[in-house]
């Protein structure tokens, strides 16, 4: 079990820290929640073309992210090694979310590129300041619970986020824009994108990196990827984050059709994605002392399996909305413990590198991380809407046919518990290596 002494943690850091990531977690909810929706019944771009649209963004992702991950790695400034990029990115990822919701109505082709380009913008400065924030943990604080508080904190800003993305999103842009969704999500884009920048060039001015220093060798860029990639136990802890994230991706990017088709209520979208942030937001001060009984290895495992029978009991609750609130909410509290743990375990392993083999590979490790989740993405972000095309979804229409229906459930449901269940497994494998 871990030791659950603290070193005393500013709570103006930890805040800051937190701010950092609601600004990050803007970016993140809408991706999940809305940009689907907003390629398929916003942008109008076919399905097929949205699929094959995020499928490149992904992969653009995952090189992007090593790029970055290295980049970081290889530079240090007077003013530290990862704040500066909170300076520097801050601004062109407000322009770039800002201009993403004003794609001009002409025709679908321009759209397009319209949209790649300002969402390629976004993701490289998201990529940078999201990257930068998480290889810093480890040198904020030296032991689990510290840095448990630290994700905490962050988590929570993160879900707050979500919260007000999730839940106010589409009654801002309606608000906004009335019935021209277009200029809804154009204003609703750049109100988001103003409260972001402010918060990172806070995060600039406050962090400090005591606990970076000391000598450093200078790997090469196979020296760096061959102590990830002979590392057995770091190779399957990613491997089930991997899965874990494909799960989740199912779950968020399916939310809406499954409320809007499946369930033909769409009015209990907000109050469903509510209830599935609001459960986590309410347990994060409870994660840090769960560290006083078990490790968190084993937490991770624990909040896998019972996030995945949570899922399953969806099936039961059907089209019943109180049960899937509830559902939604012992989702939301188990899965919570799995994102709070995965960045320590993470930290812990740099700590293991730097000490036996005298590298600082935090943003390394941190940019492994972001290939999972982003992979995890790619494939979630592709089969959703061609699952979708094949079925026959079409954009909009009241009445789906039975097979969109019963294929949007299994998206929702089936798929997501899959998922959750091998990772556990996987999990189960890590950490008997």
């Amino acid at each position: 079990m871990s030791d659950i002494k603290s070193e005393n943690i500013n709570i103006k850091e930890m805040l800051s820290f937190g701010g950092a990531q609601f600004a990050s977690a803007i970016y993140m909810a809408f991706s999940s929640f809305y940009l689907l929706m907003f390629c398929t019944d916003v942008a109008m771009i076919p399905s097929a073309a949205t699929a094959v649209l995020l499928l490149c963004l992904r992969i653009f992702s995952v090189v992007t992210g090593q790029a970055m991950g290295l980049l970081i790695n290889r530079t240090n400034f007077k003013d530290g090694k990862y704040r500066p990029y909170f300076k520097w990115f801050a601004l062109p990822f407000a322009v770039g979310l800002a201009a993403l919701g004003m794609a001009p109505e002409i025709n679908i082709s321009f759209r397009i590129i319209y949209i790649s380009f300002f969402l390629i913008l976004c993701d490289v400065c998201w990529l940078a300041l999201h990257t930068a924030a998480i290889a810093m943990l480890p040198y904020l604080s030296l032991d689990d619970v510290g840095r448990t508080k630290f994700v905490s904190f962050s988590n929570s800003s993160a879900i707050f986020a979500f919260i007000v993305i999730g839940t106010f999103m589409l009654p801002l842009a309606n608000f906004f824009g009335g019935e021209n969704m277009a200029k809804g999500f154009r204003l609703t884009l750049a109100m988001f994108a103003v409260i972001a920048m402010p918060l990172y060039f806070n995060a600039y001015f406050r962090l400090k990196e005591r606990h970076y220093g000391g000598i450093q060798d200078k790997p090469g860029i196979k020296e760096m990827f061959l102590a990830i990639g002979r590392n057995r136990r770091i190779l399957l802890f990613l491997a089930g984050f991997c899965l874990y994230s494909i799960a989740d991706s199912f779950k968020s990017l399916t939310t809406y059709y499954y409320m809007t088709y499946y369930m033909g209520r769409s009015d209990l979208l907000p109050v469903i994605i509510f209830a599935g942030l609001i459960s986590p937001l309410a347990v994060q001060p409870v994660i840090p002392r769960l560290l006083s009984f078990a490790k968190k290895e084993s937490l991770i495992i624990f909040g896998l399996f019972a996030s995945t029978c949570a899922c399953l009991l969806m099936l039961a609750a059907g089209t019943r909305p109180f049960p899937l609130i509830a559902c939604a909410v012992l989702y939301g509290v188990f899965t919570a413990i799995v994102a709070n743990l995965v960045f320590t375990v993470m930290a812990s392993f740099s700590d293991e590198i730097r000490m036996r083999q005298n590298m600082k590979m935090s943003e390394i490790l941190t940019a492994a991380l972001d290939l999972s989740s982003t992979m995890a993405s790619a494939i979630a972000s592709s089969i959703v809407p061609l699952t979708l095309a094949i079925l026959g979804y079409t954009s909009r229409a009241a009445n789906q046919s039975a097979g969109v229906l019963t294929g949007i459930k299994a998206l929702y449901i089936l798929c997501t518990a899959g998922g959750l269940a091998l990772s556990g497994v996987v999990l189960l494998l890590f950490r008997k290596s």
